[in-house]
């Protein structure tokens, strides 16, 4: 009996020993299987369970215009990248991604080669369908990062207003640069586990907080009409340079400005000139010419040396000061004061400044905002330049009178008409709807008698049949305007700057215009034949417009 219960004994601890033996084997072979013949895939299962920090992009605040269309605002993208270790560079491959992606091969090819091993990103900011495209190729060592890129709709209309922003989504210039702390918002992160598919299995996620979106004073209506008609007119007369500024006087809010050159925001990889990215309405000062003479003029009617009923005589059509010939297009003989403004009589405007105190004249440029900075605009902006009176020699002070020796900016010409336009109120101008940027900074400078005096003076200057700008006239509406012709010479060469500036109808103005053309060498160079039909052809539009939503 012992024997054979020892047997037996015997006998299931073999056939246990047996079964730990298969049972060894089978896990040795499992192993060995795996790490033959499924090492991609182990490698993928790490991989697609790791431990990952990372932040979450914040999208970006949207820019939009006084009616709610957007300007600037995130879309995904994606960002391509190559495992080196699985990417075969051979020729083929290679040709494929550069077709896509838009890189030449050997351009592509050295940027590969320069790293041996890792991850290298190729190019960021590639759009879902190239995503797709690249997919469909299934060329192993491809990766695909999701991320956003900024978009800008209305492309070369808007970006001198709007701005742009770097491949980082980084403000650089206009809105986009002022606002670029409101519009960032703030990165989320996740610490934790990641599985397939970027699938969060368990961790630590903090949302990310999306911009502040920021909206514009700016009708993109009105922008497109004024971009349209400034590329116009720079063909036409074959400007190096413009802009043109509208404005709601009454609010001082801008409702358009743009420029020549301009650039689209979403596409500037093949740009070379980078004087195209200039805000110019802001940032080009120039001497304006007879623009300024109505300003000058509210300073002569209000010092007291001078009447509505004040005749000059201009006669023999030029005049000598210090040494220096100032001359007008012909002789006009004895002129009264609208006169000497609707004809843009040099002459006449020598002879009312030379007696007017040069401390008197210089407040009241500095009244009309020459000589600072527009900085209720917030976007970057020149002041322009207003020597002191006491750098004022007698020349410079009649010159003055007419346009030179001073400078400002087309914002600036905007800013100083707008208190003609409000009746001897100066309003400071507005780009953003916000009311925190509302200024009080409302104040008379002018007698509002003057300030009818002088508008019924751009009136005459438009709609006589002797006036300079005739060309800005509208059939519908009464235009009260000056124009201003501006000669430049540097090494011989010579140009001119033409200018418009007025606000339609006289009497209750809804619209405020600036045109601005430099660079002008053609027959045609004068603010009469040149900015003033722009504005007419821009103001036409606007109304066309208003009539058709109406």
């Amino acid at each position: 009996m012992p024997s054979s219960r020892i047997f037996y004994s015997s006998g299931r601890v073999v056939f246990l020993q047996l079964l730990f033996v298969i049972g060894f084997l089978l896990i040795i072979s499992r192993l060995l299987y795996l790490q033959i013949f499924q090492d991609d895939f182990l490698d993928g299962q790490v991989l697609s369970r790791s431990y990952s920090e990372y932040s979450l992009l914040a999208p970006r605040g949207k820019i939009y215009d006084r009616n709610q269309n957007i300007l600037a605002f995130d879309v995904v993208s994606y960002s391509l990248g190559v495992d080196l270790s699985k990417f075969n560079q051979n020729k083929d491959n290679i040709y494929l991604l550069s077709k896509l992606i838009g890189i030449k091969e050997d351009k592509l090819k050295q940027s590969l080669n320069n790293k041996r091993i890792g991850y290298k990103e190729v190019i960021r900011h590639i759009t879902p369908k190239t995503k797709a495209s690249l997919e469909d190729l299934s060329i192993n060592g491809l990766y695909f990062k999701q991320n956003l890129r900024r978009s800008y709709p209305e492309k070369n209309a808007g970006s001198h207003v709007v701005g742009l922003t770097d491949i980082d989504r980084f403000g650089i210039q206009g809105t986009e640069l002022v606002f670029n702390n409101e519009l960032s918002g703030k990165e989320g992160s996740f610490t934790g586990i990641k599985g397939s598919g970027n699938t969060k299995l368990e961790g630590t996620r903090i949302e990310a907080k999306p911009g502040k979106d920021i909206t514009l004073t700016i009708d993109i209506k009105l922008q497109s009409i004024a971009y349209h008609q400034l590329n116009e007119a720079i063909k036409k007369y074959e400007a190096k340079s413009g802009s043109i500024v509208i404005v709601e006087p009454d609010s001082g809010e801008i409702l358009a400005l743009v420029n020549f050159p301009s650039f689209d925001p979403s596409n500037r990889k093949d740009i070379t000139d980078l004087s195209v990215f200039r805000n110019r309405a802001t940032i080009d000062v120039f001497e304006p010419g007879s623009v300024l003479k109505p300003i000058a003029m509210s300073a002569i009617l209000e010092s007291g040396f001078a009447e509505i009923n004040t005749v000059v005589d201009t006669s023999p059509g030029w005049i000598e000061v210090a040494g220096y010939k100032t001359r007008d297009f012909k002789d006009y003989g004895k002129l009264d004061l609208s006169k000497i403004i609707s004809l843009s009589s040099n002459v006449g405007m020598v002879k009312l400044c030379s007696d007017q105190n040069i401390e008197h004249l210089i407040s009241y440029y500095q009244r009309f905002g020459i000589g600072g900075y527009p900085v209720s605009i917030m976007i970057p902006s020149r002041e322009g330049f207003l020597p002191h009176y006491s750098d004022f020699t007698l020349r410079d002070k009649v010159s003055s009178c007419y346009g030179y020796g001073i400078t400002l900016s087309a914002v600036q010409i905007a800013q100083a008409y707008m208190v003609f336009a409000n009746k001897g109120y100066y309003k400071e101008l507005k780009l953003f709807k916000d009311k925190f940027f509302d200024s009080n900074n409302e104040r008379q400078i002018i007698k509002k008698e003057t300030s009818e005096l002088i508008t019924n003076m751009l009136v005459q200057t438009v709609n006589s049949n002797t006036g300079t700008a005739r060309g800005a006239r509208l059939k519908t509406k009464i235009v009260a305007g000056k124009t201003g012709t501006a000669k430049e010479s540097l090494d011989e060469d010579t140009s001119y700057t033409a200018t418009f500036s007025g606000f339609v109808p006289y009497e209750d103005p809804e619209y405020l215009t600036v045109v601005v053309l430099h660079g002008l060498k053609g027959e045609d160079y004068s603010g009469g034949r040149v900015a003033a039909p722009v504005f007419y052809k821009v103001m036409n539009e606007v109304y066309l417009l208003r009539d058709l939503e109406i």
